[in-house]
């Protein structure tokens, strides 16, 4: 199988040497025919550029390079997750320009956040998924981070909530492991079986290059997380699945704490949701 693998960085210098030995991993796995990466950088202050591009030359694939002396946001500010989707949507400009379809061999896009610790096994894992599941459309990891359960069970909880959300609409539950909040939903993560949902990234993301190009898939920061657009577009050709068994890290220096109230009210929320679906049933 042939893979694209997208990747957007910004003063990544620091990780770098972590994140390009996995894709040396990956692209050295027997099932993986061709990988081909392009990476879109803005802005950075330290040497992330020219790492990217010294890897490059003994591979092929693009960098994309700009000095736009834009501030650097965090957070959930529109403006951040518009920058965001053009920084993606740029960075996929390459694969769809150059990276000509081969209806023989199966051709993935593969989309990864620099900043999250992965394993090559991981990315095969997701594609595995959709080999599985030809129905589905795309699969998404979970990464986790190295902040305490909100609920107590155990010392890592789900990352990227602001990318999931689920059938329903209700956005992920914020430092669970667990993130979902519906009660079938929640016993297929506990099994570890991959959770139909209207979005999710976690990390890494996988979808087909035809259904890319044939559906014209794009990133939208507009409305909130750029995910979002992403993956309703998708979902027209199958369901978003959320991969529970896949989970990348992300390491805080500072790891985030939530507080008792902020757990009180979650529970509270999800003991009304439980006895709401309970009688409906």
């Amino acid at each position: 199988m042939r893979l694209g693998l997208l990747a957007i960085l910004r003063d990544e210098a620091a990780r770098l040497p972590r994140f390009l030995a996995t894709l040396e991993d990956l692209e050295s796995q027997s099932g993986v025919s061709e990988l081909r990466c392009s990476f879109y950088e803005n802005d950075s202050q330290d040497a992330t550029a020219a790492l990217l591009s010294t890897w490059l030359r003994q591979r092929q694939g693009w960098l994309q390079s700009e000095r736009l002396g834009l501030p650097h946001l965090k957070g959930r500010d529109p403006a951040r997750t518009q920058r965001l989707a053009a920084a993606r949507n740029q960075a996929l400009q390459p694969l769809l320009q150059h990276w000509q379809p081969e209806p023989e061999c199966e051709q993935w896009l593969v989309v990864v956040d620099a900043d999250v610790q992965f394993t090559a096994q991981q990315v095969l894992a997701l594609i595995a998924v959709l080999q599985a599941h030809p129905a589905a459309a795309m699969a998404c990891a979970s990464a986790e981070q190295n902040v305490p359960d909100l609920f107590g069970h155990g010392a890592w909880s789900y990352y990227d909530t602001f990318a999931l959300v689920d059938l329903a609409g209700r956005r992920g539950l914020t430092y669970a492991a667990l993130p979902l909040w519906d009660l079938q939903d929640r016993a297929a993560w506990l099994a570890g079986r991959p959770v139909a949902v209207a979005s999710a990234f976690g990390g890494i993301a996988v979808v087909s290059m035809a259904l890319v190009r044939q559906l014209q898939l794009r990133w939208n920061g507009d409305g909130g997380c750029e995910h979002w657009a992403f993956c309703a577009a998708a979902r027209r050709a199958g369901p978003v699945l959320a991969c529970p068994q896949v989970r990348p890290r992300v390491l805080h220096a500072q790891p985030p704490r939530w507080s008792v109230a902020y757990r009180q009210q979650r529970q509270a929320q999800l003991r009304s949701l439980w006895l709401q679906q309970g009688g409906e049933r």
